[in-house]
């Protein structure tokens, strides 16, 4: 023992400097470090994961759905499950990221101080690297699909890449100069005057924006023939619950559940027309879209810098898809996406949003009136609620909030939550069953929340195969990023500081509402429905941006790195949308030029007067049928918006059903049109007749009454 000691002493001084040296050429690695060390690794994981696992998960998953289409839409056919399977295991990569990069940040690895950061850059930019690639193989795809003419569609010019990079640069140097940091700290400090002044502005700004798709009964056919033609689905939608019919119980609404009813209820005080709809439709987006101007204010705790950020977001939210400026085809004019898909989800981000940043310095509000606004979300539209559902509670797990006690058991605050989330959603169903039991007599019936989703997404009718590379796979990486920044944050504290949690659970709301909602574009991957998921991605670079923007003011000599490069050049590109801002007198001039033909009175209404008695009860499958019956105050029984909406042969034959069992013989339908389905063989397979016609190819077919046309 006396040698053993002696030997000890001997080597303790060697031992401890070579221990120093150790010391001195290694650290620990920090959470955003270990992040980008496991991207690459587990971007591969997930790559393998998706080729292997992909079209065995869409075979499980999704199976062939036993729907039977009419024959002229066959056509139209193309199920994806292969395809869809794949996205579903691909949503499994930011989870991947996010897990490792916990687990890694738990077990606290140290690593040599001169090989982190040039892992950490060369990772980095190879992300970048391959999201340019994306973008130029972008640049080159062209999209051919049946009845259309190729087309392509590279959404940012090379003029844009240019201003974007000036932009980037801009914002760099204004950061490394201490005289600007100051005097815009003092611009941006808050204040009640500046709260109003630039709520107001942000006001403002979103009704010169929407002014572009304002539209009355004598201007609506001047727009855009996509507009025009999308607007007859959600103003009918509407009418139908006008005519009686109630989404949910005896009504299978296509793209809003829940918004048709105060919107009805609005229109009838008044007056049912285009101009008080579209209005109304605005309104709610507009509203929609300054709670999220105000959960950027919050975020960033500044009413200037909520602005800035939440300028870029509107521009590029209502992208120009096609046609001039003065008369533009934007997501704005598709009433389906706003506010029908995106109103909720929004609201539901801005109430996330307040209640996290209310809950300072003391214990959380309970979330269950989160989830009942979830829940009325995810009723509404199931394309987009239940993705902006999964984001509440996303965001509630990455900041704790909840079980707001952290002395708990983590075990027992997920259970907690749990209860919270069961307790709010089934408040939204109660709701919703009161609604539906006064106007229908019936409980609500999940199937109709998903009837349209049966039909598209396993049907596979209207999908279109989606490329292997392209820009959407930028949008998919910068969710990633948002997620594992999210992680990032919570591992690094920053959630302690309880101004921050609001700006940690947005990153994680809109970071996995984007993936989900990005369900959408995979199933229809036309270049247009990409750009529905702009709203969310230009979301996602407005909060990353705030994030690396105080990353450089805190060392301002410091140079970006090359993920906080791209992340500045995306929102710059973002921002660029900017030069796309309608002006109020080219709109002014729009909606004086009107027409003498509206929709208040739609096609084949003569048709189907001559033919109906007051109080009656048919089934009208032309466009706009639910107007037609309103306004000849006879009540249309078609569980749809018309023919168009009814590519599959059950559809008719639910709607026969309704019709016998509530008293009515006569249906009346168009011919003709390339866009709806010929139903004249499934009529007459069940004993209808055709009774009468006109010219223009309205048909009235009868149950029991001889067919006078000869086979259809």
């Amino acid at each position: 023992m006396a040698a053993a000691g002696r030997t000890s002493a001997r080597r303790g001084p060697a031992a401890g400097r070579t221990a120093t040296r150790a010391t001195a050429t290694t650290r620990r690695v920090s959470a955003g470090e270990l992040a980008w060390l496991a991207a690459l690794p587990c971007a591969a994981v997930t790559v393998a994961l998706i080729a292997a696992l992909g079209p065995l998960v869409g075979d499980l998953l999704l199976p062939r759905s036993p729907v039977r289409f009419f024959e002229v839409d066959l056509r139209e056919l193309a199920p994806e499950p292969h395809e869809q399977g794949r996205f579903l295991v691909a949503l499994l990569g930011p989870l991947l990221l996010a897990g490792a990069t916990a687990l890694l940040a738990r077990r606290g690895p140290r690593m040599r101080a001169a090989l982190v950061q040039p892992l950490v850059w060369g990772a980095q930019a190879a992300v970048v690297a391959f999201a340019i690639v994306c973008v130029a193989i972008q640049r080159g795809l062209v999209f051919s699909y049946p009845n259309s003419q190729p087309t392509t569609q590279q959404y940012f010019t090379n003029a844009t890449y240019v201003a974007a990079v000036l932009g980037a640069i801009a914002i760099v140097a204004a950061v490394r100069s201490e005289r600007v940091r100051s005097a815009i700290a003092r611009w941006a400090r808050e204040t009640t005057a500046r709260r109003i002044g630039w709520t107001l502005a942000a006001a403002l700004l979103i009704a010169i924006w929407l002014l572009h798709a304002f539209n009355t009964e004598h201007t609506v056919l001047n727009e855009s023939r996509p507009a025009a033609y999308h607007l007859q689905f959600t103003l009918d939608e509407t009418f139908a619950v006008i005519d009686g019919r109630s989404p949910l119980a005896n009504f299978a609404a296509q793209y809003g559940s829940l918004w048709p009813y105060p919107v009805a209820a609005i229109m009838s005080l008044l007056g049912p027309s285009v101009g008080s709809f579209v209005a109304l439709m605005l309104l709610i987006g507009g509203l929609a879209l300054l709670a999220i101007y105000d959960v950027l204010r919050r975020v960033a705790r500044s009413p200037l810098h909520g602005f800035l950020l939440f300028a870029p977001f509107l521009a590029t939210s209502f992208f120009l898809l096609r046609g001039p400026l003065a008369n533009r085809y934007t997501v704005a004019t598709i009433f389906s996406d706003y506010p029908m898909r995106f109103a909720g989800p929004w609201l539901l981000a801005w109430l996330t949003a307040r209640q996290l940043d209310r809950a300072r310095g003391g214990r959380d509000p309970h979330p269950w009136p989160l989830f009942l606004a979830g829940g009325l979300v995810a009723m509404n539209n199931t394309d987009h609620g239940v993705p902006a559902l999964a984001a509440l509670l996303a965001a509630l797990l990455w900041t704790g909030a909840g079980a707001t006690d952290p002395a708990i058991p983590w075990r027992a605050r997920l259970r907690s939550l749990a209860l919270q989330a069961l307790a709010g959603l089934a408040a939204a169903y109660a709701l919703v069953a009161l609604l539906t039991l006064a106007r229908a007599g019936a409980l609500p019936d999940p199937g109709l929340m998903v009837r349209y989703a049966r039909l598209f997404a396993l049907a596979g009718y209207a999908m279109l195969p989606m490329p292997v590379l392209g820009f959407h796979l930028v949008i998919y990486i910068t969710f990633v990023a948002t997620l594992a920044v999210a992680t990032v944050r919570v591992l690094a504290g920053s959630n302690r500081a309880p101004r921050e949690r609001a700006l940690t659970g947005m990153l994680a709301f809109v970071a996995v509402f984007g993936l989900g909602s990005g369900a959408y574009y995979v199933g229809r991957s036309h270049p247009e429905v990409l750009v529905t998921s702009f709203a969310a991605w230009s979301f996602a670079l407005a909060l990353l941006t705030l994030i690396v923007v105080r990353q450089l003011a805190a060392a301002p000599r410091r140079w970006p790195q090359p993920a906080a490069a791209a992340c500045l050049l995306a929102f710059c590109v973002a921002g660029c949308s900017l030069a796309q801002t309608p002006t109020p007198w080219s709109q002014l001039h729009r909606l004086r030029d009107t027409t003498p033909t509206t929709f208040r009175t739609p096609s084949g209404q003569s048709f189907v007067a001559a033919h109906v008695r007051r109080g009656e009860r048919v089934a009208i499958l032309q466009t706009l049928g639910h107007r037609i019956a309103a306004n000849l105050h006879v009540t249309d029984v078609t569980p749809y918006t018309g023919q168009a909406s009814m590519p599959a042969v059950d559809q008719l034959y639910d709607t026969l059903r309704i019709l016998q069992a509530e008293g009515g013989t006569k249906v009346f339908i168009t011919v003709g049109s390339a866009e709806i389905p010929d139903v004249r063989p499934a009529l007459e397979a069940v004993g209808y007749g055709m009774t009468a016609e006109d010219r223009e190819g309205d048909q009235l077919w009868v149950a029991g009454a001889p067919h006078i046309g000869g086979a259809p």
